[in-house]
């Protein structure tokens, strides 16, 4: 589910207007439990507003570094993508050959990934 609502708010001189735009993502429960953790230690201080729960994101959000990209994209690949990929890699190294006969080679144990 992903609502996006567009607010405008005048300026006093009424000449121009600030869209601010929020966008609602889901959230799995071990992570809105942590976000809510989170947001209830930065609150607890004598003064100041209360801090929101986009400002924490945002914060993290721009501690990701590209190795953590990485990381969550090699979590997502399946055996058969894994399989796929060290097709093409020995594909380039040794010239072309077929999945099947890739697959035969690494059951003969020809070949060592």
């Amino acid at each position: 589910m992903i609502e996006t609502k567009t607010v405008e708010k005048a300026s006093k001189d009424k000449s121009s207007t600030v869209k601010r735009k929020n966008v609602l993502k889901k959230m799995d429960i071990d992570s809105a439990k942590l976000l809510a953790s989170l947001k209830e230690k930065a609150n607890k201080k004598p003064y100041g507003r209360k801090i929101r729960d986009s400002e924490i994101l945002a914060k993290a959000l721009s501690l990701v570094e590209p190795t953590h990209l990485q990381e969550l994209q090699d979590a997502t690949l399946s055996e058969k993508d894994r399989l796929h990929l060290a097709h093409e890699e020995f594909a380039k190294v040794h010239g072309k050959i077929t999945l099947d006969q890739f697959i035969g080679r690494l059951l003969k144990g020809e070949i060592k990934t």
